[in-house]
């Protein structure tokens, strides 16, 4: 729980980080990616471990879902208020209570598909409520919300990586899977690979310039690959020993953090309606995911 809150809080700071940079969004998520590869790279050279090849083929969609992640988020916050990225982004505790029972054996009640549609009411008012009717807010919102779909989906493999291994084919039991996690930094230095190598074909296609930038725009990449680079590490970590439905929400306090520091850092206010709206959807995401928490609980004390 500690592991995934702290990730929780270096999240919430990546916003800040990429809107002081002045170079376009894509360019700043190749640039940080290709930065983290040596950095878990060492980590890797450091802590004697390996990544082998059948170990580096189950990160590749991790590492796919991941770039598009990074991509559309970085690129949404230069085009929309942080605050409207991130309280998009903390729908995904909904999104993961439609998906985890098929993958995680969850049931979801009736009463939590009706606080998810209040979450999405919630991140409505918020979206609606910036006052922001340009076309480069609502691409930004749009790009936002498939930053969404990007993060759930690595949310969730990232989860089944960590717990479950299925077995080869030709052993005698490939419909049976075993209780084999890929190790944290394995993972990790896996998936950051995999997205640096996708994340250039994309930011070469958009267009963007390339320039040199300066040393400050440098400083804050470099604290992007360690601060939220490293919350990668910890929050795959958690995956290990924490549901996906408690984790999620967890994430969910990101925009709570990412509105205070763009409050503070880049000045830009929140409205009433937009606090009663963001404030809405999280607290009616923390109810379906408390919920969630209390069955598993019960089921603990049962077994």
């Amino acid at each position: 729980m500690g592991a995934a809150t702290a990730a929780m809080v270096a999240w919430g700071l990546s916003g800040i980080l990429v809107v002081l940079t002045k170079e376009p969004g894509l360019v700043v998520a190749l640039e940080r990616l290709l930065l983290g590869v040596p950095f878990v790279g060492a980590l890797l050279a450091f802590t004697r471990r390996r990544l082998d090849w059948s170990t580096f083929w189950r990160t590749v969609p991790g590492g796919v879902l991941l770039c598009g992640d990074v991509a559309m988020f970085f690129s949404a916050v230069k085009l929309t208020s942080i605050a409207d990225a991130t309280v998009i982004g903390a729908l995904q505790p909904a999104l993961v209570l439609f998906v985890a029972g098929p993958l995680f054996g969850e049931k979801p009640l009736r009463a939590d598909f009706l606080w998810t549609a209040v979450a999405i009411v919630g991140v409505g008012v918020v979206v609606l409520g910036s006052g922001g009717t340009g076309s480069h807010q609502l691409l930004g919102d749009l790009l936002a919300l498939g930053s969404l779909c990007s993060w759930t989906g690595y949310w969730l493999v990232s989860k089944q990586a960590r717990l479950v291994r299925r077995a080869a084919p030709g052993d005698g039991a490939t419909s049976t899977p075993s209780r084999q996690a890929i190790g944290t930094i394995e993972y990790t230095s896996g998936v950051m690979l995999v997205a640096a190598v996708a994340m250039v074909p994309v930011a070469l296609v958009s267009g963007q310039r390339f320039t040199v930038g300066t040393p400050l725009d440098w400083l804050w990449i470099g604290l992007m690959t360690l601060v939220p680079g490293g919350a990668h590490l910890a929050s795959n970590w958690a995956h290990r020993f924490v549901g996906v439905t408690v984790s999620s929400v967890i994430v969910a306090a990101n925009p709570v953090v990412a509105a205070g520091a763009a409050a503070v850092f880049l000045h830009q206010s929140l409205g009433l309606v937009q606090i009663i709206g963001g404030l809405a959807a999280i607290m009616a995401v923390a109810v379906v995911a408390g919920r969630a928490v209390h069955v598993e609980a019960v089921e603990a004390v049962a077994a």
